[in-house]
């Protein structure tokens, strides 16, 4: 998200903006190059005591001081920082505010370290801002309850806007040459592409794919299917004979998805909580048909444009793939609904101007 709305900061010519990007957006940063009213500044958060304990950062304070900036924009929090001029931080801590009703760690180590996790992002968002926007209606009507009097706004996301220019596109991954050379190149029938570009954070639950795999072969043993991620390993225990369905990319570059998108077949989701999650624009921009959870805020987000299935019922989610792979027809309305399902959503445009207006207003204030 950070990446989209760098890219549409020249349309406000009336505003001039310094971005603060860590080092892994040098691709942003070099993409910046030359805006005339954008100053692009590398810098690496690290912890010390005056920013963990007090809210200070030296560096940041400094460049708004010098800088004589009127606002913040924090694109996602909790922030370190709390800047002493007017700041809008972004919200997309599901987890804060609805939990989840799955269990999906086992040890109370693990159960332990997660609630001080959740207790420290609260504090921190507390303490660093009391302006917030989030991606859902239904998480800002909640977030003011959880801290209060907290002033928020409701900016949904968008897919990036290199999705719409193919010139902008790389093609450094080609899934064919992926293909593992533990299938069999006797087997029948096409090769069916499941795609999930997302991180290996727990409530991802990737881990649904190893017994999604077993049911796939024993029930349906023609089938040949993959699923290809966007990370470096198996994120979860992989039986040694289900790896040929296996396909792990590594972390890729926003400009490299549409690519991984045009070569697959099904986006498969099977996240667990989301405020929102950016692959179900994409896959329906790119018109892939999504096979995802049956839960509140996927289908607040997809309406009509996915394929449920009961959230930790593997043998459901074999189904529902086998479902859409094998049935061009459905597959064809799934991407049709997700066209007018993404008329819905604030547009990389419409998100930045609606993100450059709360902090003008703010700097009224």
């Amino acid at each position: 998200m950070a990446d989209s709305i760098c890219r549409q900061l020249h349309r406000f010519q009336g505003h001039f903006f310094f971005v603060v990007l860590s080092s892994q957006l040098a691709a942003t940063q070099k993409a910046m190059e030359g805006v005339g009213n954008v100053k692009c500044v590398t810098y690496d958060l690290k912890d010390d005591w005056r920013s963990l304990l007090l809210g200070r950062n030296r560096f940041l304070d400094s460049m708004v001081e010098e800088n004589h900036i009127d606002a913040v924009l924090t694109v996602f929090g909790p922030s370190r920082w709390r800047p002493r001029v007017p700041h809008l931080c972004g919200f997309a801590r599901a987890q804060l505010l609805i939990g989840s009703r799955f269990k999906i760690q086992d040890s109370w180590l693990d159960n332990l370290k997660t609630k001080l996790i959740y207790a420290v992002w609260t504090w921190g968002f507390r303490r660093s801002s009391d302006t917030f926007y989030t991606e859902n209606a239904y998480i800002s009507e909640m977030l003011p309850k959880k801290i209060l009097g907290a002033k928020v706004y409701t900016v949904t996301n968008y897919y990036n806007q290199v999705f719409d220019q193919p010139e902008n596109w790389t093609r450094n991954v080609n899934l064919n040459l992926d293909l593992n050379d533990n299938l069999n190149e006797n087997d029948n029938g096409k090769m069916v592409t499941m795609l999930t570009v997302s991180s290996t954070a727990v409530h991802k639950n990737l881990g649904i794919m190893v017994p999604v795999s077993e049911y796939l072969e024993r029930v349906h043993p023609d089938f040949r299917f993959r699923f290809v991620l966007t990370c470096d390993e198996a994120p979860f225990p992989l039986p040694e004979h289900l790896r040929k369905h296996f396909v792990f990319i590594g972390k890729v570059d926003v400009a490299e998805c549409p690519n991984l998108y045009e070569q697959a077949d099904i986006m498969f989701m099977p996240t667990l909580m989301e405020c929102f999650t950016a692959t179900y624009p994409e896959a329906m921009r790119m018109e892939v048909p999504i096979v995802t959870t049956d839960l509140e805020f996927a289908r607040g987000l997809c309406g009509e444009a996915a394929c449920y299935y009961s959230a930790l019922d593997a043998d459901a989610a074999a189904e529902a793939i086998y479902k859409v792979a094998t049935d061009e027809a459905y597959m064809q309305q799934l991407t049709a609904y997700g066209k007018e399902q993404l008329k819905k959503f604030d547009n990389y445009e419409k998100r930045a101007e609606k993100l450059v207006g709360i902090l003008e207003g703010l700097c009224q204030r």
